[in-house]
């Protein structure tokens, strides 16, 4: 049995290698890409809720360490849910042409866990992905789930088919991001208004084309910013439902 099931994981994964395609364009094909690339994604990770738990406890804890109070941290961990980064994805792919190629780069500002960039590049074959982590538990916690990555691509001989990058750093102190992301992903729910004003900075110096996954925070638009709004769509996260804005630097 337990042979069984690990074959059926193994499967599971070494489909993500054709998951990088273009998405099918009619909707019953569309839910079944993103039914497939889920189950991916649940044969590397554990999704159940005791896990998406005990990440905010750690989180806290965290937090706590380091002096940050639970309700006045701007910190406090949640997750958007691997299907949710795939519907989204699907959205910038086929809606808004974003990542015609594979030779691109995507980057999470607040990455926590990592499971967010790894759901993306389980959408797109991206050279390079990099998260960027204040919090040293969930940046460790990142690298830990990126050996489970490693593990299961060497079990499947699946090729790699991106470069992980987690780095343990305090966004506030980045005016630039090199090398620049093709597409840049930020979980901004909780942000106060002065990190959330490092993120804009950020964003303006991005090159002209970038794109922006903004989860319910937008960028500010306008020509002053250089950036505009391509759309917005709503997104199950581990603690409910919220807007995720699709904006692009112009």
């Amino acid at each position: 049995m337990e042979h069984a099931e690990r074959r059926s994981e193994n499967v599971a994964l070494a489909n993500f290698v054709n998951l990088s395609s273009a998405f099918p364009t009619l909707s019953a094909q569309i839910d079944v890409s993103i039914l497939s690339s889920t189950k991916s994604f649940e044969a590397i990770f554990d999704t159940s809720s005791s896990s998406w738990a005990w990440a905010h406890d750690l989180s806290m804890a965290c937090r706590l360490a380091a002096g940050k109070g639970e309700l006045a941290s701007p910190l406090n961990y949640g997750e958007i849910l691997p299907e949710s980064v795939f519907n989204v994805m699907h959205t910038i792919k086929t809606q808004h042409t974003v990542c015609p190629s594979a030779r691109q780069v995507v980057y999470d500002l607040g990455s926590g866990s990592g499971r967010a960039l790894f759901a993306a590049c389980l959408s797109h074959p991206f050279a390079e992905a990099h998260g960027i982590e204040f919090l040293p538990a969930l940046h460790a916690n990142a690298l830990q789930n990126l050996e489970i990555w490693r593990r299961k691509e060497v079990e499947t001989n699946a090729p790699p088919l991106t470069e992980f990058f987690f780095e343990c750093a305090d966004i506030a102190r980045i005016n630039k991001l090199d090398p620049n992301p093709t597409l840049l992903l930020c979980h901004a729910t909780l942000f106060d208004d002065d990190l959330f004003a490092c993120v804009q900075i950020i964003a303006e110096n991005c090159d002209v084309g970038t794109t922006f996954t903004m989860v319910t925070k937008a960028l500010g638009t306008g020509l002053d910013t250089g950036i505009e709004t391509l759309g917005s769509q709503q997104c199950k996260m581990t603690w409910g439902e919220t807007t995720v804005f699709t904006q692009r630097r112009v």
